[in-house]
């Protein structure tokens, strides 16, 4: 069955059951019934479908950081961020991800940190305390890293405007590892797909994220 393997794994190598079911789910496309295990979550993370150009901090809904408190996207608009995909429980392309940004933050300058909002795939299960654990796991410092559950409404939203696939089944998500680039305005200007993403062509794309002139607000 599709992911069989990969709930194991993921059960397995994170040491924590959900805190409840997570129903069968599907985003604009997902790994095929043939994939599953770790070999399924690499293929998954590579395959994106492109984003509908929808304005990241435009898409309306309530989310919960990681402590607690209850957050709107709008509140990142007029600053440039960088947005990614995750889920707490993933036992490989998500980690890897962050590892990613945490290279490009220690790779910056100071005062060019990026401030990185890390969006979950999983609200039911990634409750504030599953998302300090993770950034606490991670080193993930506040002042540059948000961790946010949104409201099951807003997911399809968000995965369309990000250009990521997903599909969620008996607690293990196989979905496209997305770090998009985002303006003040709210646009992607530029969105790396897979794991192991160019730190050049990441640290350049982020200066001139910072440098763009936001345009006038909806």
């Amino acid at each position: 069955m599709l992911l069989v393997a990969l709930a194991l794994a993921v059960r397995v190598g994170c040491g924590r059951a959900p805190t409840a079911p997570v129903p069968s789910a599907r985003g604009p496309a997902g790994p095929s019934s043939g994939e599953g295990g770790v070999s399924g979550e690499m293929l998954a993370a590579g395959r994106a479908p492109e984003p509908l150009g929808a304005r990241l901090t435009s898409i309306a809904g309530s989310l919960v950081d990681q402590d607690g408190r209850t957050r709107t996207l709008a509140e990142w608009r007029g600053s440039p961020f960088i947005a990614s995909p995750i889920y707490t429980r993933c036992p490989l392309v998500c980690p890897r991800v962050v590892g990613e940004l945490k290279r490009l933050e220690r790779d910056l300058p100071a005062g060019e940190a990026p401030h990185v909002l890390l969006l979950s795939l999983d609200p039911a299960n990634d409750t504030p305390e599953a998302l300090r654990a993770f950034a606490a796991e991670h080193v993930l410092e506040r002042t540059h890293w948000a961790l946010l559950a949104p409201d099951t409404s807003m997911l399809a939203a968000i995965t369309a405007a990000l250009g990521v696939a997903w599909r969620s089944e008996g607690g293990a998500i196989g979905h496209s590892a997305v770090v998009a680039i985002v303006d003040g305005a709210g646009r992607i200007r530029r969105r790396f797909v897979g794991l192991e993403a160019d730190p050049a062509a990441l640290a350049a794309a982020w200066r001139e994220a910072r440098l763009a002139r936001a345009s006038e607000p909806d």
